[in-house]
């Protein structure tokens, strides 16, 4: 039976004599003390209108904001329904718009837990434990090993001399193409660590081919891959495969002709190393209860890989340039050597390490996301009591917390647009949740995390649940994926990128194409954009790392449930 009732189309929306309206809320429902809170978009004044639930009527009060550059409806009515709390479908009426159903429960959040890992157990590389298709990339056991070409800050690499090759089989690929990054696989592992901390009872075992739950065995999977990067003591790999995987046209991984030949990229580059050792450290923590063996060797790499990021010879960083982009270049170490400092602090006991951390601690970060772990290593000088901990973590919230009053508005994202614009924006909003969440139930808590939630199912400009569920009424259909594309599946569980500043999705639109009476159009400003387009690679591509930040998101969704009970 279908969990949802749905009156009306989303896109369709409503007249109130003659003019346009919509209805934009969270489709995935509301636990009985979250906050619920509906934003109604018009080209008309509803002001003194009616809107219903529950048995309950009230009167639209004035227009919240006009329109501007995150919304282009010259009127927006908040209607608080947080009064509502028995568990059930409740029809919500607004003027004469069409009614929409809103769903109150218990653990809302607890039940979307496992579907953003069978995104990435889809994206497994190297391994017959891969979901829907073949396992792909075997050449990746015996890979060219590739070195900088002059300057690392040039980004250009070339075949090392010695025509060695190295074992980079495993890991996950990163997005929509075949390439496998360290810093990110780092980060994301750390992701789903963290997300099992907090939240541990909501991972189920569906996938797992192990005796782990999904989320551990999917984390396991990431370790391992890791462990391989640094094969002998001067030799660390930051990267597999190159800008040649985007010449090739749409294929499934297991057809890549590149298979065998595609270079793994070695340099002794701090970011990445450390970025490891922070994964590697936590997972020897987490595992050592499952898996006794594996988190020795777990711990023993991150141990040993710290002390040789921290040499004299090693370099900051090291990328690939391409006529796009360069590739995941972060040219800032501290929160990542922090964060690998604390997490050797908790796993060895040793307070060298935490001395290491407090030597390197990063200020406040712009934004979240796997070139910014600033917050985490915040998070783990608080856990450790350090003094320099909580308030620099707050001030960087307070930071996101000011951009959604003002600029944020009315939908309150916490940082500007970008490239992969929301899961930076839901990475600010765990930050302030998981601070919440730390100081006790009764502490302010940040709206932020509130405003993201509802963002990320349904409260946005486009009505738009950005995580793909067919049981949502309004998910989106069009994920930028070759590989579920000829699979021909619905790419369950996969996480959107999100809107996009116009001026980066104009610069890439000689790439794709997406036609003038496309549906969103109808919702995007001249500051920003969002398609529902599977050719649409700025938009709707899904990152690995974006599958972690929405993981831990629900994680903390769950625990706050908890947390209020």
């Amino acid at each position: 039976m279908r969990r949802y009732l749905i009156f009306g189309l989303l896109l369709a929306g409503g007249s109130v004599a003659g003019a346009e309206g919509w209805v934009r809320w969270n489709q995935q429902g509301y636990a009985p003390h979250q906050r619920k809170v509906a934003l109604v978009m018009s080209d008309q004044p509803l002001t003194g209108q009616t809107w219903s639930i529950a048995g309950r009527t009230h009167e639209l009060g004035e227009s919240v904001l006009g329109a501007g550059p995150n919304s282009p409806s010259a009127f927006h009515y908040a209607v608080d329904f947080s009064f509502v709390e028995q568990p059930g479908v409740h029809e919500l009426r607004v003027a004469d718009l069409d009614a929409v159903a809103v769903v109150v429960s218990e653990r809302p959040y607890a039940a979307l837990a496992n579907l953003p890992l069978q995104h990435l157990r889809m994206a497994r590389s190297g391994t017959d434990t891969v979901l829907w298709r073949q396992a792909s990339h075997p050449g990746d056991a015996a890979t060219p090993l590739y070195v900088p070409e002059g300057n690392p800050s040039n980004g250009a690499w070339r075949a090392a001399e010695s025509g060695r090759r190295v074992d980079v089989r495993g890991g996950w690929y990163d997005a929509g193409d075949h390439l496998k990054f360290t810093l990110t696989t780092a980060y994301t592992v750390y992701h789903l660590l963290l997300a099992h901390e907090i939240a541990p009872t909501i991972f189920t075992k569906v996938h797992s081919t192990s005796a782990l739950p999904d989320i551990l065995d999917e984390a396991k999977h990431g370790l391992d891959y890791l462990l391989k990067l640094w094969p002998d003591e001067d030799t660390f790999i930051v990267q597999v495969g190159d800008a040649r995987d985007h010449n090739l046209g749409w294929r499934l991984p297991a057809d890549d002709e590149l298979d065998g030949t595609r270079p793994a990229m070695a340099a002794l580059a701090q970011v990445p190393m450390f970025s490891t050792v922070a994964a590697l450290a936590k997972g020897a923590r987490t595992l050592a209860v499952f898996d006794e063996a594996a988190a020795d060797r777990y711990a023993a790499a991150a141990v040993a890989l710290f002390e040789r990021a921290r040499r004299s010879d090693t370099i900051l960083t090291a990328f690939e340039r391409d006529d796009v982009n360069d590739f995941y270049r972060d040219d800032s170490v501290n929160d990542q050597r922090a964060l690998a400092a604390l997490e050797l602090a908790a796993l060895t006991g040793e307070p060298r390490y935490e001395d290491d951390a407090v030597a390197h601690r990063p200020g406040r970060a712009e934004q979240v996301g796997w070139a910014d772990w600033h917050w985490l290593a915040h998070r783990n000088l608080a856990l450790a009591g350090n003094k320099w901990g909580a308030p620099a973590w707050w001030a960087e919230i307070f930071r996101y917390q000011t951009y959604a009053r003002r600029q944020g508005q009315p939908w309150g994202q916490p940082t500007r647009y970008v490239w992969g614009s929301l899961t930076r924006w839901i990475g600010a909003a765990n930050a302030g949740e998981a601070a919440a969440q730390l100081a006790g139930s009764h502490a302010e808590r940040p709206a932020l995390f509130d405003d993201m939630l509802d963002y990320v199912f349904g409260r946005n400009p486009w009505g738009a649940s950005f995580l793909f569920d067919e049981r949502l009424p309004n998910t989106l259909r069009h994920l930028y994926s070759p590989t579920a594309k000829l699979l021909e599946r619905f790419p369950v569980g996969a996480f959107s990128a999100g809107p996009a500043g116009r001026r980066t999705h104009e610069s890439m639109r000689r790439y794709f194409d997406v036609a003038p009476t496309d549906p969103f159009e109808r919702f995007n400003t001249t500051t920003m954009v969002f398609y529902d387009n599977e050719h649409d690679f700025v938009c709707q591509e899904a990152t690995i790392g974006g599958q972690a930040d929405i993981v831990l998101m629900l994680a903390l969704a769950a625990a706050r449930t908890e947390v209020d009970r």
